[in-house]
């Protein structure tokens, strides 16, 4: 047994690898805790996105606002985000997740006791800020506290128990939330976070890390650069279409602003010697692939969790019936799930996002080729796709990000990879909503049919679907074309050994 790291020690650098091979047991139990501290999240997510429809109607607003609600938190999350290395820098690891999971619950209850719907947003935004936190620290455990031959393992962990949350999610919500209420459902965060630290804390207790060289210095101009420039991107997201976008003067200011924001952040932090997050490590190209791909990712799944809700909240469906639904796919999901292990190991990690791209992608179309009126199978069909492709997608790019980097580079590395996924959602979820309202207001004028009838939101959708279906499309084919890129590398280099 170890001794316990120092009191002030941060968890900036791994453990040594003897280390890791003492502490097994307890870094096995923290690396699970920190996964299901990181699920409660996921979890949190999902039952807002089902019981969207419920919460924008309690609280007396268009459906079309609950995009802030996704939004907002997204937001949220990648600011944290941004800062994370930092923190882990500043706070010992058992702290670090303390402080995280009491500050998402905190948020969580104030979601539950939310009187407004300007509440209900600060409330997301705390718990978004939490997030951006739990998710990457989760990876950045598995890095560090287990060897690398046991990461597919501990992804296809960190994948089943997130698609469980998949599954629990619309039993919480056709259970909880039509017995007692939607704020009944954020009340859930507090059993699942306790279980999380309980299991987390020990092995963390016990774990000897280095304390980074970097220390408690950081880049305040970098700093205020992230900050500065993700609230303009947010802002004028949420706010250009009701605003005119660049024919108001607020809108094309704070899209300025973020320009110069990320390029001022760029450019300082690839100067600084206190760096938030190392973007060199975007030099690698297996890594910076699999961000890219990341960012898709993020695009097509906080989508998915606006248009969802408004396309089967137009059909008609009520909360109960979009959690059955979603229950469907929840459970296909998990299945397929918890074959990963082996799916992983045998399976090229470009092969399996690729299948899981165009599974996505055929959720899109289906809906599309169904028209206004799609029968019930067809929805349900077209979720089980869309679950089953997020979760092979997400998973095997998650993999492909943690084969890329070495021990050391773990902590920027995962920052960097989360990055990727909450701007992809952040700019989605917003993107998404302001391209339906678009759409809606077009066909609306286009038929000449007024607004109440809902013709201009269903023809709305099926233009959202349309560009779905292309922007995942061509991932599938850009994950196919590396895939073939890789292998001709790979024979390139076997003839030169040969030669």
């Amino acid at each position: 047994m170890t001794e316990p790291a120092p009191a002030g020690a941060a968890l900036g650098e791994p453990a040594a690898a003897g280390n890791r091979a003492d502490l097994s047991p307890l870094a096995w139990r923290a690396v699970l805790g920190c996964i299901i501290a990181a699920a409660m999240t996921v979890l949190d997510l999902a039952m807002t996105s089902t019981v969207l429809g419920s919460i924008q109607e309690s609280m007396g607003e268009p459906l079309a606002k609950g995009a802030l609600v996704i939004s907002a938190y997204a937001t949220a999350e990648l600011i944290t985000l941004s800062l994370s290395a930092f923190l882990t820098r500043v706070f010992p690891a058992r702290t670090y997740l303390v402080l995280l999971v009491c500050l998402f619950v905190a948020g969580a209850l104030l979601s539950a006791c939310a009187w407004s719907f300007e509440s209900l947003l600060v409330a997301r935004v705390v718990q978004g800020a939490a997030s951006g936190a739990i998710m990457p620290f989760a990876y950045y455990a598995i890095v560090v506290l287990l060897p690398g031959d046991k990461h597919p393992k501990a992804i296809s962990t960190f994948s089943i128990l997130v698609t469980g949350s998949y599954v629990l999610a619309p039993v919480l919500c056709i259970t909880l939330g039509e017995w007692i209420g939607w704020r009944a459902l954020y009340c859930v965060a507090a059993p699942v976070g306790a279980l999380g630290l309980w299991l987390a804390l020990p092995g963390l207790r016990h774990m000897r890390t280095e304390a980074s060289p970097l220390g408690r210095r950081v880049n305040v101009v970098g700093v205020g650069a992230a900050v500065v420039g993700l609230g303009c991107t947010q802002y004028a997201l949420d706010t250009g279409q009701e605003r005119g976008w660049f024919s108001s003067a607020v809108v094309t200011l704070a899209v300025g602003a973020a320009i110069v924001a990320a390029v001022l952040f760029v450019v300082t932090e690839l100067r600084s010697r206190h760096p938030l997050v190392d973007l060199r490590l975007l030099r690698l190209r297996p890594f910076l692939t699999s961000c890219a791909f990341n960012v898709v990712g993020g695009v097509a799944v906080y989508s998915s969790y606006v248009l969802i809700p408004v396309y089967l909240t137009t059909l008609g469906f009520s909360a109960a019936d979009i959690a059955t639904v979603s229950l469907y796919g929840g459970t296909v999901q998990l299945a397929i799930a918890l074959g990963l292990p082996l799916l992983l190991r045998r399976i090229d990690t470009y092969l399996v996002s690729c299948t899981g791209a165009l599974m996505f992608a055929t959720a899109a179309l289906l809906p599309f080729l169904a028209g206004s009126s799609p029968p019930y199978v067809v929805i349900v069909i077209a979720l089980m796709c869309r679950s089953v492709g997020s979760g092979l997608l997400l998973a095997s790019l998650g993999l492909m990000a943690t084969r890329a980097l070495s021990a050391h580079q773990a902590a920027s590395g995962s920052l960097l990879f989360n990055m990727a996924r909450s701007l992809g959602g952040s700019v989605g979820a917003a993107g998404c909503a302001a391209f339906l309202t678009i759409r809606e207001a077009y066909h609306a004028h286009a038929t000449g049919a007024p607004d109440s009838d809902g013709a201009g939101r269903s023809l709305a959708l099926h233009d959202v679907f349309a560009v779905a279906f292309a922007i995942l499309l061509l991932l599938a084919l850009s994950l196919a074309a590396g895939y073939a890129l890789r292998r001709i590398r790979d024979r390139r280099a076997a003839l030169t050994t040969d030669g």
